[in-house]
């Protein structure tokens, strides 16, 4: 009798805690759009022709920022450009703008889409610009990069720190991102490049408070602090439906549910297959209106959960049209929960009432503070919500602390990932004379976060160390000349801008690309995209001479002392065969007519990967049939056969 009153008490107490964290919650009363004061300010230092810096939480309206400068360049006819890392992202801000600024005002430059490229109003993937300043051709007036945290991006940051420091000082920077915390270093930096330092503008607080929370005994929300931790172990296992349910009880719907894998987004979204949510006739009536007669999204296996339950499935494995449809549903508010990997937090503007998180760990390791932010980041909506949550349904006490911990952190300081391309040291030196190009390496972020001078004296050293043996390489392969001028050769192959560019440009200078078919030339190409592999190899193909190719490039590069891409490890023969022979042989047999399905299928790959690993290939040979030379032609018919639905389709954009 005693217990069965404390247990009563303690049901009664964490209800009164729980009413408390849920005070508040719900939409705003409709009222006109009010600028906030780091909008004002960041506007007031633009228009007085100043570089700026913005650091402002998701959803806060940096956006607003640049449409504002955007619209006010366009009357006095000046060029802009927006730049973003995606090109999701990228379509996105282009539909946008074109509604905003008419379609003859915006163009698009991505890898694989060119819409009217002379608009005044261009929106680009960062490198896409890199390339247009590696030309040294008219300068835009007003650049925006938008999620400018990526500049630490190990694999493509060095293309922000290249536009950065080739942007002249008659181009206006506008840099956006939720996340620096070291953001006074980059404006220094910034400032030692260009005479001026730019203005840092901070959001103070977020327009949409945020609420940590994790579940407790009885279904409870309970405030994610160190006194409530001990609760969480008395939590019952909760299946995602009946998470969901609480919260929608709640009002706390809809939810983004961050998972570690691809797999289980899809496994939590066919748990709700069979059971019903309010809305199915609106959804469809969405679903008809975006995928059109499109076979491949009708047919899509998580449709039912999507259509008639009101969940749905999001992340890299799944075809783009998928995602956009998700996505689009989730800004109208017409689904309960979207279970997504980390690829929903990563800049799509797509946020939910509330975030959800189980484990604190992604598909191959732990969270970083920086991800965990971006995540968060997503809960609570300008305009439609008047407090974002966050709940942590773990019931591992250590994820937990974690995250408590990291609710409070900064995330990690921004860190130069600035290295060298064979592709850009040819056009840095078609631009500029070989000491020129030792100042460019000179003016690097990395070099600027090095402190100590003798250590920075040090690391300069040896990155010009680096740079002249590939100098040297790159004179030997006789792309360069002695006097270090480009050869007829290197003024072609520095528009291959790949890493693997030196690989494609001798595929192209020795003729190995004669006799082959469309087909296979696509394969070989494929071969080299960074996309991931097939776990099946479906056909037969012969890239023999492609490896023999690698290794004595390899073999070159340790010759002069260069760490190679070790691309070799790619061509290695295995059971299923190499990588790069899985790679080739899914693009040649979608080339050569097999269906998707069966591709899909018989190759093992997920639909979202074997679309990407095809637009990469169409990338390079795009980049190939741009060439003045006669592999041109082949790589356009091989490029023609491999864009076909679903790989490329214009009616979702």
């Amino acid at each position: 009798m005693r217990k069965k009153r404390i247990r009563e008490k303690l049901s009664l107490k964490l209800l009164e805690i729980e009413k408390e964290l849920l005070q508040g919650i719900g939409e705003p009363e409709e009222e006109g759009f009010v600028p906030s004061p780091f909008q004002l300010e960041a506007l007031e230092h633009l228009f007085r022709g100043e570089d700026v810096i913005v650091v402002a939480p998701t959803g806060s309206g940096k956006t607003w920022i640049a449409l504002r400068a955007i619209e006010s360049y366009l009357e006095e006819g000046k060029s802009t450009w927006y730049t973003t890392p995606l090109k999701a992202l990228s379509n996105q801000k282009y539909d946008q703008f074109r509604e905003i600024f008419g379609e003859e005002n915006v163009g698009l430059l991505t890898g694989e889409r060119r819409e009217n490229p002379s608009a005044p109003i261009i929106v680009a993937t960062t490198e896409v610009l890199r390339n247009l300043l590696y030309r040294g051709e008219k300068e835009p007036h007003f650049v925006v990069l938008d999620e400018a945290h990526y500049l630490g991006d190990e694999e493509r940051g060095t293309a922000w720190e290249e536009v950065i420091i080739l942007s002249s000082p008659v181009t206006q920077l506008l840099l956006l991102s939720a996340t620096i915390s070291n953001v006074e270093e980059l404006a220094s930096w910034i400032g030692s490049l260009r005479g001026r330092r730019p203005k840092v503008v901070k959001a103070e607080g977020r327009p949409v408070p945020l609420r940590y929370a994790l579940m407790g005994p009885e279904g409870r929300l309970l405030p994610l602090e160190e006194k409530f931790l001990p609760y969480s172990r008395f939590s019952p296992r909760k299946r995602p439906e009946e998470v969901l349910d609480l919260l929608g009880e709640k009002g706390l719907l809809p939810a983004i549910w961050f998972l570690p894998t691809r797999k289980q987004c899809d496994q939590f979204a066919k748990g709700f297959s069979r059971i019903p949510y309010p809305g199915a006739e609106k959804r469809l009536e969405i679903f008809k209106s975006l995928a059109g007669d499109d076979p491949y999204l009708w047919n899509h296996p998580l449709l039912g959960a999507l259509i008639e339950s009101g969940v749905a499935s999001h992340h890299a494995g799944h075809l783009t049209g998928w995602k956009v449809i998700v996505e689009k549903m989730l800004s109208l508010g017409v689904l309960r929960g979207v279970f997504a990997t980390t690829t929903l937090a990563a800049g799509l503007d797509v946020p939910a009432r509330t975030v959800i998180l189980g484990s604190l760990n992604r598909g191959n390791g732990e969270l970083s503070v920086l991800e965990f932010h971006q995540m968060t980041g997503r809960a609570g909506r300008r305009g439609k919500d008047k407090v974002g949550f966050v709940v942590l349904v773990s019931r591992n006490r250590r994820d937990l602390r974690k995250g408590f911990e990291f609710a409070k952190k900064s995330p990690e300081p921004l860190r130069s990932s600035f290295r060298f391309h064979y592709y850009q040291i040819l056009n840095l030196l078609d631009r500029f004379e070989l000491e020129e190009v030792r100042e460019f390496v000179k003016k690097s972020f990395l070099l600027y976060q090095i402190q100590s001078g003798k250590k920075r004296r040090k690391v300069t050293s040896l990155l010009l160390k680096h740079l002249d043996r590939r100098i040297g390489l790159l004179k030997e392969l006789g792309y360069l000349d002695e006097d270090l001028h480009l050869t007829e050769e290197g003024k072609w192959c520095l528009l291959l801008r790949h890493e693997s560019s030196l690989v494609i440009s001798e595929i192209i200078r020795r003729n190995l690309w004669k006799g082959l078919e469309p087909s296979s030339f696509a394969g070989w190409i494929g071969s080299l995209a960074s996309e991931r592999a097939p776990q099946k190899l479906i056909t037969e193909v012969n890239l023999r001479t492609l490896r023999k190719l690698i290794l004595e490039i390899e073999a070159l590069e340790q010759k002069w002392g260069i760490t190679s891409l070790e691309l070799r490890e790619f061509y290695k023969p295995q059971n299923e065969g190499s990588e790069g022979e899985r790679r080739a042989a899914v693009v040649k047999a979608w080339a050569e007519g097999m269906s998707w399905h069966e591709l899909v299928k018989k190759a093992r790959i997920e639909e979202g990967d074997l679309q990407r690993l095809i637009l990469q290939t169409s990338e390079l040979l795009r980049e190939i049939e741009d060439l003045p030379l006669e592999a041109s032609v082949l790589a356009q018919r091989a490029r023609e056969l491999i864009l076909k639905p679903p790989v490329f389709s214009m009616d979702l954009h």
